[in-house]
Order: structure tokens, then C-alpha cells, then sequence
């Protein structure tokens, strides 16, 4: 239930619609029974079906149900009760296939935000302690031979607009691509600083592999560049021990 509650959440609702068949049909004459029970068949099949295949069902118990009715002459006289269970049929698998559907997106999301949440804490700094990073970095270099290191400002400008347009999930999952792209372990001694939105990167970049002359940027910067749904503004620049900062085209 706790790691995949969406399953659960649709049986006690299948629950629920099956006591209620059971007192109607204690209630219901004897020949509305037969009809009762295959709209309370058609009902919970939708648990079990994604939304289009439940649309599909209905349209095929409509059609099925039509033929049989206009074969039925016998039974002509009770055409309103037939014209009503007509409408309600294709109708009928829909319910609860939305409501499985509307779970399982909610999950997702949820899992998504959590995704986040946890490599965000655990793997990324925040940008808040980029400043006290960076003192304590400088105090580390003057005890080696190395006086330079490089900073990469990395900036999402179109974030709102992935949000609005696109949805919160869209934008969720692309948040974990980020976080998964800066994740990984490289040759090359790099630190990631990120703000709560995740709309602006600062990546110190300590030592890195030779690269050939044209890959501007580190192999991290590049992945994220092939993020199709992000727009990117990138600039860096190199911090040296002394104050002398030497900017990068």
C-alpha cells in the first residue's frame, strides 16, 4: 500500500461499488436484475483499463447492447428503460478508469517532487553556501601550486514557461534530468551549487581532463545544453587567488 497505493485505492473503491450492487439488487424487481449486474460489470472493469481502452469497452457494450435490443422484440414495450440504460452504458467503464488515471498521475508527481527533493539534499549543494565554499577553497589552494580556479554560471531562463505550458510534472522530471546530469562521476573535480528553484547553476570547476579546443565547456554543461526543452544562459570566468578575474568568451 505504501509504495504503490494507487492498486489499493481502486479495489476499495471497487469494494464500495460492489456492496452497493449487492443491496440494489436485493431491491431491484427480478427483471431488472440481469441489467443491473452488467452495469455494475462494466463499472468496475473501467478500474482496470486506462482511459481510451475504457471508452473502447463502453462503445462496444453500446453497439452490443443496441443489436440485442432491437432482436428483443418481445421486450419493446419497455423501451424507456432500454433508450436509459443505452445512455448510461458507454458511460459506465469511464469512472473509475478516470479515477485510476488521476491516481496514478498524482503519484507520479508525487514520487517526482520526492525524486528531487532527496538529490537535491544529498547531492547538489545549495547556492546559499557557494560564497563559504569558495573562501574555504582559497585557503586550500594557497597551500598548493594551483592559484586559478573556473566558475561556470549556468542560467535557466525559460523555467516559468516550462511550467505554464508544459505542466509541473514536465518540469519535474526535466529537474531530475538536471540533477542526475550533475550527479554523475567524472574524471574532472567539480563542484555544483544550485538555487531552490533550480533555475540557476554555479558549477566550480577545480581540474578537468584535457578536452579538445572545441568543447568550450565541461562534459556536464554540455549534456545539459542537449536538454531540448531547456533554454540556456551560460557564462564563466576564472577566480584567481589574487584579485585579478579573467573573463572567458
Amino acid at each position: 500500500m505504501q509504495k504503490n497505493p494507487a492498486p489499493a485505492l481502486v479495489l476499495w473503491i471497487i469494494a464500495a461499488q460492489i456492496f452497493m450492487g449487492i443491496v440494489a439488487y436485493e431491491w431491484l424487481p427480478a427483471s431488472y436484475r440481469g441489467s443491473w449486474i452488467f452495469l455494475i460489470i462494466l463499472l468496475i472493469s473501467g478500474g482496470f483499463l486506462n482511459v481510451g481502452s475504457a471508452l473502447v469497452v463502453g462503445l462496444v457494450a453500446f453497439i452490443s447492447m443496441a443489436v440485442y435490443f432491437s432482436l428483443d422484440l418481445a421486450n419493446q414495450t419497455y423501451i424507456e428503460r432500454q433508450l436509459l440504460l443505452l445512455f448510461v452504458i458507454p458511460m459506465a467503464p469511464i469512472f473509475l478508469s478516470a479515477i485510476r488515471h488521476n491516481i496514478q498521475n498524482a503519484l507520479k508527481s508525487f514520487r517526482a517532487i520526492q525524486s528531487y527533493d532527496r538529490n537535491y539534499q544529498h547531492d547538489i549543494l545549495p547556492l546559499t553556501a557557494l560564497a563559504h565554499f569558495q573562501a574555504e577553497l582559497k585557503k586550500l589552494l594557497q597551500l598548493t601550486q594551483k592559484d586559478h580556479y573556473k566558475v561556470i554560471t549556468t542560467h535557466i531562463s525559460n523555467t516559468v514557461l516550462i511550467r505554464e505550458m508544459l505542466g509541473e510534472d514536465v518540469w519535474k522530471e526535466t529537474q531530475n534530468k538536471i540533477i542526475e546530469i550533475l550527479s554523475i562521476e567524472r574524471d574532472s573535480v567539480i563542484y555544483h551549487f544550485i538555487n531552490e528553484e533550480l533555475s540557476e547553476i554555479k558549477s566550480i570547476v577545480i581540474h578537468e581532463p584535457e578536452k579538445n579546443e572545441d568543447q568550450l565547456y565541461p562534459l556536464c554543461i554540455q549534456q545539459l545544453q542537449e536538454l531540448n526543452v531547456l533554454k540556456l544562459n551560460i557564462k564563466q570566468h576564472v577566480e584567481y587567488l589574487s584579485p585579478t578575474t579573467l573573463e572567458i568568451n
